[in-house]
């Protein structure tokens, strides 16, 4: 009898043993597959920031495929701030959700108070504003030269080149802010873009890069 016992214990340990490898197979596959998602949806909203070419399926599958898993799902749209991927590896799937804030690279000009703009753009971000319910809200409008030049020269310092500079503000002389015909929105740009839509009202985001910037329709 106790010889049975010990062959027992045994076969049981053993079984044990092999429960217990599963197990941390199992959350290694898991942990991998959601190390998967999170590098696809980051690489896949990188592509609406300042060195992205607005590639965000392909990166997410790129990073996904990096990290051993298979893109199955990339809810992003061109110029997205926010997108949702799903990952599957080894059989277990993943999602992963990453935001990217335009407000921490557009250009700060807080100054904003309406005066200089067009007075058709006026009315229409004061619409739009107002059926946003403070979910949008005006960061930057009518810009003097003086204040571009210095945006620039702010935005030539911390890229270092100024060719990509150039893709995140005009130079002096060549921006619609001067003019008084744009304005760069802040909160939640998606739901502007749907509120000009629903409302008919006269703008449109001419840069692809830059979301958060809208100008009077010509």
């Amino acid at each position: 009898m106790t010889v049975v016992h010990g062959v027992l214990a045994t076969a049981l340990a053993l079984a044990l043993t092999g429960f217990v490898v599963d197990i941390a197979d199992t959350s290694a596959t898991k942990a991998q597959a959601q190390i998967a998602a999170d590098a696809a949806a980051l690489a896949a909203v990188a592509e609406s920031g300042p060195y992205g070419g607005g590639e965000h399926e392909r990166e997410a599958a790129r990073f996904a495929a990096a990290n051993g898993a298979r893109l199955l799902e990339c809810r992003c749209e061109p110029g997205a701030t926010a997108v949702q991927v799903k990952v599957v590896l080894d059989g277990v799937v993943a999602e992963a959700r990453a935001v990217f804030d335009p407000e921490a690279v557009m250009p700060l000009d807080l100054a904003y108070a309406g005066e200089g703009l067009h007075p058709i753009l006026e009315r229409a971000v004061d619409d739009l504003v107002r059926a946003a319910r403070g979910a949008v809200h005006v960061v930057s409008g009518r810009r003097s030269s003086e204040r571009q030049s210095v945006l620039w020269a702010d935005a030539l310092a911390r890229y270092g080149n100024a060719e990509v500079a150039d893709d995140w503000v005009a130079r002096p002389g060549t921006s619609m802010h001067e003019k008084g015909l744009a304005v760069d929105l802040g909160g939640d740009v998606e739901l502007a873009a749907d509120i000009v839509e629903q409302l008919g009202l006269p703008l449109h985001r001419p840069l692809e890069n830059e979301p958060w910037h809208f100008e009077l329709t010509p």
